[in-house]
């Protein structure tokens, strides 16, 4: 099954994302503390991360991961309004954005780019994958 960390605070927002896509298994974090915890546990290849949390923020959250999970794919999540976060998010190293409120098409297009994204890389290092614990 393919896998998802959904990091955001807002609970409204989980359920939004779990009903837009049911096929996908979305484990849920609340904050970026909570994040990193659950990915030292769990495997998976892609993260969705909002930008604004209280504790942690995705800009921490995603430079966290880049230090400790390189080939972890984040997407970021923020209001339209905030561009100077999503610069910093693409300094950071976010693979991807999607404006808030989401709509189902852009979290989709958002996943087949990362997903076709870690195929090539994977293809290409191979064996630097898990393929036992490959989830996406």
């Amino acid at each position: 099954m393919k896998r998802i960390l959904f990091v955001d605070d807002d609970i409204t927002a989980h359920a939004l994302l779990k009903a837009m896509l049911n096929d996908w298994e979305i484990l849920s974090a609340h904050s970026g503390v909570e994040a990193l915890e659950i990915m030292k546990h769990e495997y998976g290849l892609i993260v969705i991360t909002d930008i604004h949390m209280p504790k942690m923020d995705g800009i921490t959250l995603l430079k966290n991961i880049r230090e400790k999970f390189p080939i972890v794919q984040v997407i970021v999540l923020s209001a339209t309004d905030q561009s100077q976060n999503l610069l910093k998010a693409y300094e950071a190293g976010a693979n991807d954005f999607i404006s808030k409120p989401f709509e189902r098409e852009d979290v989709l297009e958002a996943l087949n780019n990362t997903i076709r994204k870690i195929n090539r890389w994977e293809h290409a290092m191979g064996n630097l994958y898990d393929k036992k614990g490959k989830n996406w």
